[in-house]
């Protein structure tokens, strides 16, 4: 929960990745959910319907046309080697399901997916 998460070192925090934002029954404010890494969260290994997973996050020309920056920065952030940029485009995915900006976050999950096939998480929110 969130304050576990803020409780952590910020080395530990830095592992770890927001999930969902929830409110429970009784309350009225938000509590931000993340999930501490196992080795296989970021697998390369296919879920059994991957490929219904990339067809569902396509995307069409006018998409294409209307997001065309936002697609190119994205997949330039994929394909870095660098931690970061991953870590900065799974929090954008995050925070546009969040915002509920259903193209923006088909966007960057249906690339995710393609670059790691296997991350659960990003699974489950598809």
């Amino acid at each position: 929960s969130e304050a576990f998460f803020t409780g952590l070192s910020g080395n530990v925090q830095s592992t770890c990745r927001r999930v969902d934002r929830v409110i429970f029954k009784g309350s009225t404010d938000p509590i931000q959910i993340y999930h501490a890494p196992s080795g296989s969260d970021w697998s390369n290994d296919h879920v059994d319907n991957h490929s219904e997973l990339v067809e569902m996050t396509a995307w069409d020309e006018d998409t294409e046309n209307d997001y065309r920056g936002l697609i190119r920065d994205a997949q330039s952030k994929i394909d870095s080697d660098n931690e970061i940029s991953h870590r900065d485009l799974y929090d954008s995915m995050m925070n546009a399901y969040l915002d509920k900006e259903w193209t923006m976050c088909k966007i960057y999950s249906h690339l995710w997916i393609k670059k790691w096939p296997g991350d659960r998480i990003v699974v489950a929110l598809i």
